[in-house]
């Protein structure tokens, strides 16, 4: 099914990436970036692990190509070809963290199309085994369609090695992926939590009253 898009999108594909070959992708120039090949620009999904239903024959139900670029000259697109099964195809990285860090979560996602009564659309995004998104579109709810939408999460890692993992369905069409990253929130200096922590405690003071001494 993508190998029939792609000819009919051909001179569009061609356009497109031409343009996304002036700049590298967005993630890519993310300081401090904990994904490997962020934004596929290998061409591939080198430095990540698919998992779940990979059935993929001639590569029509999920790869990476130019025409789902967000940012740079490549872009994933994700599918599933058992209708009705709710398999879906897996994206993962066990990424190094430090226990306790704060970590920002970025990544682009478009659905290229609105789901069709009968047809399921879902994806989930996951850090450290906590949910931050799950989406499941319907034909009156369709969600954003043909357009990229940028989701940032915040959340904090429980060990020295977290997984990062993203679910996708899209039984009549697909989702686009591109520019993940996740950076370690730099820690507000002692200071500023002495400040805010002083500041708190004005504020209750004013509200209920001077204490006695």
């Amino acid at each position: 099914m993508r190998k029939t898009l792609s000819v009919v999108a051909l001179v569009v594909c061609g356009l497109w990436s031409m343009q996304a070959m002036a700049g590298s992708s967005i993630c890519g120039a993310v300081a401090g970036n904990l994904v490997a090949n962020c934004g596929f620009e290998t061409g591939d999904f080198t430095g990540w692990t698919l998992s779940g239903n990979t059935t993929n024959p001639g590569g029509n139900y999920y790869g990476v190509d130019g025409f789902d670029a967000n940012s740079g000259n490549f872009g994933a697109y994700m599918s599933q070809d058992l209708l009705g099964t709710g398999a879906t195809v897996n994206l993962s990285q066990n990424l190094a963290t430090a226990a306790g860090g704060t970590y920002q979560i970025t990544f682009w996602l478009e659905q290229d199309t609105a789901p069709t009564t009968g047809y399921t659309h879902s994806f989930t995004a996951m850090f450290g085994g906590t949910t931050m998104l799950a989406l499941t579109p319907t034909v009156g709810s369709p969600g954003p369609v043909g357009v990229w939408t940028q989701y940032t999460f915040t959340e904090t890692a429980s060990g020295a090695n977290t997984l990062l993992e993203f679910l996708f369905e899209n039984d009549d069409s697909y989702w686009s992926f591109d520019d993940v990253s996740v950076v370690l929130l730099p820690e507000p200096p002692t200071g500023v939590l002495a400040a805010t922590a002083l500041f708190a405690f004005l504020l209750l003071r004013r509200r209920f009253g001077a204490v006695a001494v």
